[in-house]
């Protein structure tokens, strides 16, 4: 459905298509669902996908661009590599395999408390130019609340979360989960999570966020372009996941269901691309306008923008991206360490690395 309508309310944005059959695994509902053709439906998407296709083009019609970030600038490969992920598991080693699916579970979970810590506000107040045809002045009116849903679930639906938990099930045929692959994480939980997941002492948390802010611009407005900013760096470098785990995953030789789990994985990263359409236009509108500062000033939107991004660039490529890095390979090394064959497959493993980084010696 195409349309040029620009307004919308909670309620629609939340509405979801009809579908013509859900999806369970396991007793569990999974969100979104097939049409009568058998093709994929996110969830609340009957008025979310036009509606950012509306507001993107409205974006378009003006000169302006409707990305803030391009996927280029977290060109970011995900380690251990197809090649030696598919070789741990078609050697039967899937400790480490099932840590690292676990902890992509966990930290999906974490995106909707992450959501819920940004303050409800009235945006008028905060930006010179009316908002009401935008993106941006929709954040509140349902477009955040389902970005959380898609990520953590709603009512008797699982999210994202629980959607990494049954690939990670059917692909590695119900693996043993235990309470210590939830500790130690290199991520901290969001203030107000109330999951297992513990964090180790050194883990990243989310402190980093008031830091540096302006005296001269709402605490508020800042605080939402940040988060905005982080959660779209974080969802560009998720491609990298997605397309990993569908590779190896997706393989017969290496995936006790590989069609489950590939086409799981290809439902999350239709549902993301919603996340990345609608945080690339609201950021992008954005830079276009005029924000108000708190002594009557003005300000203009895209410097809030741009030391926003790069200041996301900075902490999700850098410093993040070598903790989980080094938490992966960590899980590899520890299990291999263990297994009597252990010495071969570790000589295997490295002689697959592209990089040095991806060695475990």
């Amino acid at each position: 459905m195409t349309t040029t309508r620009l307004r919308y309310t909670n309620d629609e944005l939340l509405t979801d298509p009809a579908y013509a059959e859900r999806i369970e695994r396991d007793g569990v509902l999974l969100h979104g669902g097939y049409d009568a053709d058998g093709q994929y439906l996110p969830p609340r998407s009957t008025f979310r996908l036009p509606a950012i296709a509306a507001w993107t083009g409205q974006l378009a019609a003006a000169g302006h661009p409707s990305r803030v970030i391009e996927p280029e600038a977290v060109d970011r490969a995900f380690v251990p590599n197809t090649e030696q992920a598919k070789m741990l598991l078609r050697n039967g080693a899937t400790g480490a395999m099932t840590r690292i699916l676990t902890l992509i579970g966990v930290v999906e979970g974490f995106g909707n408390d992450g959501i819920k810590l940004i303050p409800d506000m009235d945006l008028h107040q905060f930006v010179v130019e009316p908002i009401g045809d935008t993106c941006l002045g929709h954040l509140f009116k349902g477009l955040l609340e389902a970005h959380g849903n898609d990520e953590a679930g709603r009512g008797d639906e699982a999210g994202h979360d629980q959607m990494w938990f049954a690939v990670r099930n059917a692909a590695l045929a119900d693996p043993p989960v235990t309470l210590d692959m939830f500790e130690n994480l290199p991520i901290a939980p969001p203030p107000g999570y109330q999951g297992p997941a513990k964090p180790a002492p050194e883990a990243i948390t989310v402190g980093g966020m008031l830091d540096g802010l302006r005296d001269d611009v709402a605490p508020e407005l800042q605080l939402l372009v940040r988060a905005m900013v982080q959660i779209l760096v974080i969802e560009l470098l998720a491609y990298h996941t997605f397309a990993w785990a569908s590779e190896v995953l997706g393989d017969p030789a290496c995936s006790a269901d590989a069609d489950f789990a590939r086409a799981t994985i290809d439902h999350i990263r239709t549902d993301e691309d919603i996340h990345v359409g609608y945080l690339q236009c609201g950021l992008a509108e954005l830079a276009t306008m005029t924000g108000r500062t708190t002594g009557g000033g003005t300000i203009a939107g895209a410097d809030l923008v741009d030391a926003a991004c790069r200041s996301a660039l900075d902490n999700q490529t850098g410093a993040r991206f070598d903790r989980i890095l080094d938490y992966r390979l960590a899980q590899v090394r520890a299990e291999l360490a263990a297994h009597e064959d252990g010495q071969r497959l570790t000589a295997e493993f490295d002689a697959l690395a592209t990089q040095p980084a991806e060695a475990l010696r």
